[in-house]
């Protein structure tokens, strides 16, 4: 059985609809100044942005209360990225966009593989798509905007794209635009990470039952999801929500099946401890809006109200029919913290992994905006 870790980040953000405040500045060229038109500007996976005018400028109003990043985006530009907080807005903010460097232009533009897409797209495509059944009313529009590189040396193969990504995810009701930061899947490791900043759309339905339709396949799909265990995370609420904790610990033992030189080489086992843990062991307090998340060892996490779906277990063997949603969480560097708030939202980068089912589920098929509301 092929097993994946995935790596994912995802912006920095709280959504928490109350206050009306709004964000204003203009979009300019760095050296020169000259403003910048019909840049995108958005609060990353959300559906609020805006396009800047002729004159470079543009406002956000209302501008949601909480903490998220603001992200600027145009075609030939490095991707601006920037913390805003609701509650310390600046009155203007001057935006000064770098053009991108010539080598990763040269990248882009010419040093890939000419017939990418037919190598790696099916690939490229259940790795950041997914191949959840919200995966098969997922449609990639701009498909030719993708170009690939394979470092044979590293054995390692990424992504880039030289505008959004536009999905049409008729499964959920969203039209996603996707700003490809960065996309790197390790052959030998097995290890994907990618990066992006996604716009929400909602799509509008035919009719009442479609409607009906896309609130029950978000439903579902939040069920059990990562942004359901961080949400009941932040509440210390995660046994009453459905979750079990049990730590794991790798254990070193002679791999008894194999001898090399008259000796049994080591191999690694899984040593489930069966206590279940609290959600106050591996999580505290940062302040009355963040909390911490910091464990050492594996982390397993069982959702009881849930069973794996039959598209997982067609694709892990060793997965019995009826057995619930079954995920782990690994900090390859357990002094650092993962910061947690309230609606879900999380920074982790290469700090956390996840393997299992959320290594298959956590891709663009399955992602819910930050205010999403069950």
């Amino acid at each position: 059985m092929m097993r994946f870790i995935f790596i994912w980040i995802i912006s920095l953000s709280s959504i928490v609809i109350h206050a009306q405040k709004r964000l204003t500045g203009k979009i300019v060229v760095e050296e020169s100044q000259v403003p910048i038109a019909s840049a995108s500007i958005f609060l990353s996976n959300t559906s609020v942005g805006t396009i800047s005018k002729v004159d470079g400028s543009f406002i956000i109003d209302p501008l949601p209360a909480g903490r998220y990043n603001l992200v600027v985006a145009m075609l030939g530009y490095e991707t601006y990225i920037k913390e805003i907080n609701s509650n310390q807005i600046p009155d203007f903010l001057l935006i000064a966009l770098t053009p991108k460097a010539t080598e990763l232009q040269e990248v882009i533009v010419g040093n890939y593989e000419k017939n990418g897409w037919e190598k790696w797209g099916d690939l490229f495509m259940d790795m950041l798509i997914g191949k959840t059944p919200n995966s098969y009313d997922c449609k990639l529009l701009n498909k030719n905007a993708v170009k690939f590189r394979y470092n044979k040396k590293e054995n390692i193969l990424s992504a880039y794209a030289d505008e959004p990504l536009i999905l049409v995810n008729s499964a959920l009701g969203y039209e996603l635009s996707y700003e490809l930061i960065n996309f790197e899947y390790n052959y030998k490791s097995r290890i994907f990470f990618y990066q992006g900043h996604p716009l929400f759309k909602e799509k509008k339905s035919k009719n009442n039952r479609q409607q009906i339709r896309w609130a029950s396949n978000r439903a579902q799909t939040y069920e059990g999801s990562l942004m359901h265990f961080m949400r009941s995370l932040f509440r210390n609420n995660l046994q009453n929500d459905g979750f079990e904790l049990r730590k794991i610990i790798k254990n070193r033992t002679p791999n008894t099946s194999i001898t090399l030189n008259g000796q049994h080489p080591m191999k690694e086992v899984d040593v489930l401890i069966d206590i279940p843990l609290t959600g106050d062991s591996i999580a505290f307090a940062i302040d009355s809006t963040t909390a911490g998340l910091q464990f050492k060892d594996y982390l397993q996490v069982v959702y009881k109200q849930k069973d794996m779906p039959s598209a997982y277990i067609r694709a892990n063997r060793n997965v019995q029919i009826g057995a619930p949603i079954t995920a782990r969480l690994f900090m390859p560097d357990s002094n650092k913290v993962v910061a947690v708030l309230a609606n879900g939202s999380y920074f982790f980068g290469k700090d956390i992994l996840t393997m299992d089912y959320w290594a298959w589920s956590e891709k663009l098929s399955n992602l819910l905006p930050l205010d999403y509301r069950k």
